[in-house]
């Protein structure tokens, strides 16, 4: 099989949308806030990384790449399965990440 620029981009839109959704349907009440979502600064802040590269991850018009073991950070910091980043149709009760 060929993997196409298209098919690149479409993953990485695919895990930018999911990432927004997850942000707010996610499982850890800890780094939510009193509106029940996470802030994009927030989530970075967990991660350890920075605001700007989740903001690139879930803008429509840029393409920043991500490594497996950077969705692992989100999928655990959001308390997330790491599977649910790459579905095509989203989960409002998403599985726990699994330890």
């Amino acid at each position: 099989m060929n993997y196409t620029e298209e098919n690149r981009k479409d993953l990485l839109m695919l895990i930018g949308k999911n990432i927004n959704y997850y942000r707010y349907h996610c499982n850890n009440s800890k780094i939510m806030n009193e509106k029940g979502f996470v802030t994009i600064e927030k989530l970075a802040e967990e991660i350890d990384s920075s605001p700007n590269m989740l903001y690139n991850l879930t803008a429509k018009k840029v393409e920043q790449g991500v490594s497996i073991i950077f969705i692992d950070k989100l999928a655990r910091a959001l308390d997330v399965s790491l599977h649910c980043f790459f579905l095509k149709k989203t989960l409002q009760n998403p599985p726990k990440y699994e330890r």
